[in-house]
């Protein structure tokens, strides 16, 4: 029986991808770097870490790491002040499931990053539990942050419905034994692991489709 919902937060509960992508593309161009479309897939649902070490070995940008993070850091917190909103479906989807299920939110977003977005959408307040990156040993695609969050909430992976949208996330939650529901937006179905469930709209999640998987 299902007890729990997992959330990932970037292009599930907020509808940040497409401000990360602009921020990145800020960034980027500050060093005469265009990333090759074929490319964004890869860096989707990483920590902030392994993005800004990734991306710079990748495109060979020569930059102090913490002068480069904190130049993205500062794109990224500027476009989240102007267009930063939750996903279409999120609010009517949390309001009924939090009267039937445990919920967590699970982010490989770094603490800084989370908090300034919590200050802004109140994103505590929709969940039991919070876990966000640096908080476990290993990041996603590692199943570690979602087995973390289900001790918390005590309950099993058998007992879990994980909503997630990225590569990265996807691999975590089906690594971790729980059932997956991929969100489209972030990847191409094509170019995602196999999930349980894939579906283009929160509003597409119902009852009966988490009780059924």
């Amino acid at each position: 029986m299902i007890r729990a919902i997992l959330f990932d937060m970037d292009g599930v509960v907020l509808d940040s991808e497409p401000l990360y992508m602009n921020a990145e593309i800020r960034l980027f161009r500050q060093y005469g770097v265009e990333i090759p479309n074929q490319d964004w897939k890869l860096f989707r649902g990483c920590t902030e870490e392994s993005f800004y070490k990734i991306s710079m070995e990748r495109y060979g940008i020569q930059e102090e790491e913490a002068i480069f993070r904190q130049r993205g850091r500062t794109l990224v917190f500027e476009e989240f002040s102007k267009h930063l909103q939750f996903m279409d479906g999120f609010l009517s989807l949390i309001t009924w499931v939090r009267q039937k299920f445990a919920t967590g939110l699970v982010t490989s977003s770094s603490k800084d990053v989370f908090e300034f977005v919590n200050n802004r959408m109140q994103i505590k307040k929709y969940f039991d539990h919070i876990m966000y990156g640096g908080m476990t040993n290993n990041g996603k695609p590692h199943p570690e942050p979602y087995l973390t969050m289900m001790k918390k909430l005590d309950v099993v992976s058998e007992e879990c419905v994980i909503i997630e949208d990225s590569i990265h996330g996807i691999t975590a939650g089906l690594a971790s034994g729980a059932k997956v529901i991929a969100l489209t937006g972030s990847v191409n179905p094509e170019d995602m692991p196999v999930p349980d469930k894939i579906v283009s709209r929160l509003t597409e999640i119902t009852e009966s489709m988490i009780r059924e998987l």
